[in-house]
């Protein structure tokens, strides 16, 4: 089936496509965003977070590991571990603001008396952080979260650069953004975006990268389910080279609904790059199929993780197309949240 403007009209009812075209001006203005001093010191940092508002803090935590030595940690759970104190540093992100295993950490974080700065367009987050004269960092709303990570990722991002941990973000940075956004744009030919979603239609994308470049597979790994409505699944390098490349004999019907794909950097560790080299090899001649191999864009890690996560925010809006689905309807989760709701609230 084709993309055309046509099918794209007939399946995106909420029109998700603006959002996508609108994910540079989303970065440019959550950078410019005010952001609280926190005149306390502290010797950890926790991310928490779930789903589109969790992914900022995976994101956050690879970048601080090349240029902090204060340990990192991100938290996707009802409950802080023991070793959260009052000198921990606690982001609480829940876009809507009412994200109950974020309120049910918000909570703790409050009892362990550490310092907290909440992230939020509304809700709950927002009332608890003004009660308590907590800083807020507030963005805007009206989007589903996972659209809205160019505001959930770059005031953080912009708190560390005010804390002098993190680098200053300069404008030819935004620029590329704005190209790649326009390069995966439906009126572009040799579309990489459109190239891969064509690849995964009807087939099972499988993600390998190095570990640094875990929270944008992962970006992509729920995207397609959030957006494509499909599996996907992702491991990292080397790992997977201890377990996971003897798997590719059974199920044969698995077998050959596959495609494998691996993330090339050009950072990789050199070892990393020949395990790549080794693996693709062995996985090709295993399910008699060619491997794809996507090299990112960007000159360092930030860039790189930002070409990724926009390429496999565009990659996972066609394949909805393809799949014949509305990219931003998302019933089950929305039962499921109803469901808990009728055995009460925290």
């Amino acid at each position: 089936m084709k993309i055309d403007k046509i099918k794209i009209k007939k399946f995106d009812k909420s029109n998700m496509l603006m959002l996508l075209k609108n994910f540079s001006k989303h970065c440019s203005d959550g950078y410019n965003l005010d952001v609280p001093k926190i005149n306390k010191e502290f010797d950890k940092i926790i991310f928490t977070g779930m789903g589109g508002s969790g992914i900022a803090g995976d994101l956050i935590k690879v970048i601080l590991e090349e240029f902090t030595e204060i340990p990192v940690f991100v938290i996707k759970d009802y409950n802080l571990p023991k070793f959260v104190n009052s000198k921990s540093l606690v982001f609480i992100e829940s876009y809507s603001g009412n994200t109950e295993e974020t309120i049910s950490i918000y909570k703790s974080a409050k009892d362990k008396k550490s310092i907290i700065l909440c992230i939020s367009s509304n809700g709950e987050i927002e009332k608890m952080a003004n009660r308590d004269e907590i800083p807020l960092i507030k963005i805007p709303s009206g989007m589903p979260p996972r659209s809205a990570l160019g505001y959930l990722f770059f005031p953080v991002y912009k708190f560390f650069v005010e804390n002098k941990i993190l680098q200053n973000l300069e404008e030819n940075f935004f620029k590329k953004i704005e190209n790649w956004v326009e390069d995966f744009s439906l009126e572009k030919t040799n579309n990489k975006a459109i190239e891969l979603a064509e690849r995964f239609y009807k087939k099972i994308p499988i993600i390998y990268s190095e570990n640094r470049f875990y929270p944008g597979i992962l970006r992509w790994k729920t995207q397609f389910a959030e957006n494509s409505k499909q599996f996907s699944f992702i491991n990292i390098l080397p790992e997977m080279n201890h377990n996971e490349i003897m798997s590719f004999t059974y199920p044969n019907w698995f077998i050959k609904k596959i495609e494998v794909l691996f993330i090339i950097s050009k950072m990789e560790n050199k070892r990393i790059e020949r395990r790549i080299e080794i693996t693709s090899n062995i996985i090709s001649e295993k399910i008699e199929k060619e491997i794809l191999k996507l090299e990112l864009e960007g000159d360092n890690i930030i860039e790189k993780l930002i070409y990724l996560i926009i390429l496999g925010d565009w990659i996972s809006y066609y394949l909805a197309i393809l799949n014949k689905v509305d990219p931003t309807e998302i019933k089950e989760i929305n039962i499921l949240k109803e469901e808990l709701q009728k055995g009460g609230v925290l």
